[in-house]
């Protein structure tokens, strides 16, 4: 499979660009055997978050064209790819304490929290904020993308606009949301009914796979580091217990309660 290309042709190797691929895992405790399955499995959830942003961006865009059947496609999408974000723990689940702690101090103060796609995975879902170590050592770059996506619409706002275009909506306020989302609930027979009506299942399929993936990450860290703080300077395990009720779309929970 690394052939050159013969004829012109792209082959698979350039195509993936697999040789610098390769090359980005550095580790930087020679002899600590997991510091490399730490490495990998953080690098591809930064690729799997590049693709979720690109599903969810397309998801609002579809929305603003007052078009969920095109939006509930890239919903799905990116759901799936959650589920595998949360299986993924599994997989850092098999590094056993004192081999995290081999590697962990050089690591400071670089920290998950840190990451810019997963903070505007959330500021696109529905803007839960990072905390505040974490942002104060990103790189200026950073914050200006931070600040830049928290300045967009959400999918939510997204929603609602394609719920007014389609003229869903009667008044204003939470409210008026509620009885509009349950009404689709109790009667979705035609095709735009049905489409919005699955629209909020994927919502909420996003919202729920992404509150799992929190609670399974809080139990990984509390296997590997117990109370110690993270390497971020962030409260650990304290602080992403604090997560845990955070929800994305908490009119489409609470409708529930309605129907």
């Amino acid at each position: 499979m690394n052939e050159p290309p013969v004829g012109g042709e792209t082959d698979y190797s350039s195509y993936l660009r697999i040789d610098r691929l390769l090359e980005l895992q550095n580790e930087l405790s020679p002899g600590a055997e997991d510091e490399l399955l730490f490495i990998i499995v953080h690098q591809v959830y930064e690729l799997w978050f590049k693709l979720i942003l690109h599903e969810l961006e397309g998801a609002r865009a579809a929305l603003f064209a007052a078009k969920p059947w095109g939006a509930n496609r890239r919903l799905a999408r990116a759901v799936a790819v959650e589920e595998l974000l949360v299986e993924q723990l599994k997989v850092l689940e098999t590094m056993s304490p004192e081999s995290f702690y081999e590697f962990r101090d050089p690591l400071a103060p670089a920290s998950g929290f840190q990451s810019v796609q997963f903070r505007e995975i959330e500021a696109l879902s529905g803007g839960l904020g990072a905390s505040p170590g974490a942002v104060e050592r990103r790189s200026e770059a950073d914050r200006a993308r931070l600040g830049a996506r928290a300045a967009e619409p959400t999918l939510w706002q997204a929603c609602l606009a394609a719920l007014s275009a389609h003229g869903l909506i009667e008044g204003e306020g939470d409210e008026a949301v509620l009885r509009a989302v349950a009404a689709l609930y109790e009667s979705h027979e035609e095709p735009v009914q049905a489409s919005f009506h699955e629209l909020f299942e994927r919502l909420l399929d996003h919202d729920e796979v992404v509150a799992r993936w929190r609670y399974h990450h809080m139990l990984m860290a509390a296997r590997e580091i117990g109370r110690r703080p993270g390497t971020g300077g962030s409260l650990g395990v304290g602080y992403l217990s604090r997560t845990l009720d955070k929800r994305f779309f908490p009119l489409l929970w609470e409708v529930r309660s309605l129907l």
